[in-house]
């Protein structure tokens, strides 16, 4: 079950990616050889791009893609540097629940309020729901980061970091 979600977030990612190529492309070609456009061009992309990136933040957490600025962490000992990497994965985990809950009661505003896009025939909150659903993604992906610290299948995070079993002795 998980590798197919695995897959299908590789695939929407890429889908939106290119779609985001397709219609801008689209339109420089209509603005520029046919003075035209799309009107719902812009919106689109804008949509395509805030789906694309959060559900990129899930992906870069579960191929290990962010950024850790961990050369002090690294220079502690197993203990201490797993304590610090659960302290600092606890402290994003608190801020995406955060954010999860904020933005589920911003989508319930905008159900309730009836909002729809400006341009393409939608309701808002149906377009914005990758809000609450990357930040849910974002969520599962942290607690999972956290086991795997925690068991040991981890000692570093970020780039370059590919998790790594300690030896009986080091944990």
């Amino acid at each position: 079950m998980i590798e197919r979600w695995n897959k299908l977030e590789e695939i929407l990612i890429g889908s939106l990616l290119a779609t985001m190529v397709i219609i801008t492309c689209l339109q420089v070609v209509l603005r520029y050889l046919l003075n035209t456009g799309i009107v719902w061009g812009l919106e689109a992309t804008s949509y395509a791009f805030l789906w694309m990136v959060l559900l990129g933040l899930s992906y870069g957490v579960r191929t290990n893609s962010h950024i850790a600025v961990d050369a002090l962490v690294n220079w502690l000992p197993n203990k201490s540097k797993r304590l610090i990497l659960l302290i600092s994965v606890s402290l994003g985990l608190i801020y995406t629940l955060t954010m999860l809950f904020g933005t589920f009661s911003y989508i319930e505003r905008l159900y309730q309020l009836g909002i729809n896009a400006q341009n393409i025939p939608l309701p808002k909150w149906l377009l914005s729901s990758c809000l609450p659903l990357g930040f849910l993604l974002l969520s599962l992906r942290m607690l999972e980061l956290a086991k795997q610290i925690y068991s040991g299948e981890r000692d570093s995070i970020g780039v370059g970091n590919e998790p790594v079993a300690l030896t009986g002795a080091d944990k």
